[in-house]
């Protein structure tokens, strides 16, 4: 298990030593031996999140989607639509 730094204020100078001298402090074989949990800890963490599916493309269900298109579109839902007729004082 690695010592655990305590401080009352953030030091990131402090911060880099302690981690410094622990690293120095292991032999070669116990930093590749870290290396390799850690690799295997991202392989596990990437295999169990990269089965998502990408984005697909929708088709559109009414035209191609040409200006024109849209355009008609837009008037024909517009004369669906049905508003109360104001009444006008003179």
């Amino acid at each position: 298990m690695s010592p655990i730094l305590k401080l009352k204020k953030d030091s990131e100078q402090k911060e880099l030593l302690f981690e410094l001298k622990y690293l120095m402090s292991l032999t070669t074989r116990e930093r590749f031996e870290m290396m390799f949990k850690r690799t295997e800890e991202l392989r596990k963490l990437m295999g169990k999140h990269e089965s998502r599916k990408t984005f697909q493309v929708i088709k559109r269900t009414e035209g191609s989607g040409r200006p024109e298109e849209i355009e008609n579109l837009i008037l024909q839902s517009c004369k669906k639509l049905s508003y109360p007729r104001r009444r006008v004082s003179r």
